[in-house]
């Protein structure tokens, strides 16, 4: 699955998200399933809020798609995982 692959289901989520007739609803699952799945299989390269919700990590990487429309050649796990990172850095506490 590459970036171009995720950008597709990325429309039809945000149009699902407007109750868009036309949009494709399988398609805009199957974004959200992706989305959220590499987020909990990669959960340690990122500090996630406790309330953190499924419609919030397809919005994330929805704008990064958007600002990074270049990606879209890379894989779409790569991708959702730099989202996620910019977004929720991980913060390192060192002992002194």
């Amino acid at each position: 699955m590459t970036g171009a692959d995720l950008a597709d289901g990325m429309k039809s989520y945000l149009k699902s998200e407007k109750n868009y007739t036309k949009a494709d609803y399988l398609l805009a699952g199957n974004y959200l399933g992706y989305v959220q799945g590499v987020a909990e299989a990669s959960a340690s390269d990122y500090s996630l809020p406790k309330d953190i919700t499924p419609d919030k990590l397809c919005r994330v990487v929805a704008n990064y798609l958007e600002k990074h429309p270049g990606k879209m050649n890379e894989p779409a796990a790569s991708i959702v995982r730099a989202a996620l990172r910019e977004a929720f850095p991980v913060f390192i506490i060192k002992d002194r």
